[in-house]
């Protein structure tokens, strides 16, 4: 009988603390919404610099030179034609990427209708990371040509070094939702902790954390 009682009141405890988990931050207060939109907005500025230089298959990698050098985590770039398939990458030893056509990623698919439709800066979520490949964020800023899209910049960075710029590495846990699917996460929940939605460029992402 007494275990009985015991494993009621845990039960009882247990939905109380599910009842209250979640806490919604304003973006404009949540300090990881404001680090985050503040990390993001500094990458678009970089590709947006290079974006004005006209980069071609020829100039491509002395333009993106400097973004490389600046950004921590770069792990590769690459110039998109408007079709959306590679044309040229940053780090030769990627050369096979080049000819590649994205269209052919069913992930990519809402991202290219989108860049055809109405060319603006784009925020993928954290991709899965492969044996080969770690787990990577991509962007991509559009390069605009009397009023046409000619070309699209494409860099990728470690989640990993987004996680730890953010403050995200120091939670006992967070989850990133971005299309009702999570695609990082880390530990688990007990008890309360925030929920932080950010509209980003052509995506939504909503950040859980506890610390």
């Amino acid at each position: 009988m007494k275990k009985i009682v015991i494993s009621l009141l845990m039960l009882i405890f247990m939905l109380t603390l599910k009842a209250k988990a979640e806490i919604y931050a304003d973006p404009n207060d949540d300090e990881i919404g404001c680090k985050t939109v503040a990390y993001f907005n500094d990458l678009f500025a970089k590709l947006e610099q290079a974006a004005t230089h006209d980069p071609n298959k020829n100039n491509y990698r002395d333009i993106m030179k400097p973004v490389a050098e600046s950004v921590d985590g770069f792990y590769g770039g690459s110039l998109i034609d408007p079709n959306f398939i590679i044309i040229e990458v940053y780090h030769k030893s990627h050369f096979l990427a080049r000819g590649y056509d994205l269209k052919k990623v069913k992930e990519l698919a809402e991202f290219y209708r989108k860049m055809k439709e109405n060319p603006s800066p784009q925020l993928s979520e954290p991709g899965r990371g492969t044996l080969l490949q770690p787990k990577l964020i991509s962007i991509r800023y559009p390069v605009i040509k009397d009023g046409k899209l000619k070309n699209i910049l494409s860099m990728m960075v470690r989640t990993d070094t987004y996680i730890k710029a953010v403050g995200l590495d120091k939670c006992r846990a967070y989850k990133i939702i971005c299309n009702e699917k999570a695609a990082e996460t880390k530990g688990k929940f007990i008890g309360d902790y925030k929920t932080v939605k950010l509209k980003l460029p052509s995506t939504e992402w909503i950040i859980q954390y506890q610390k």
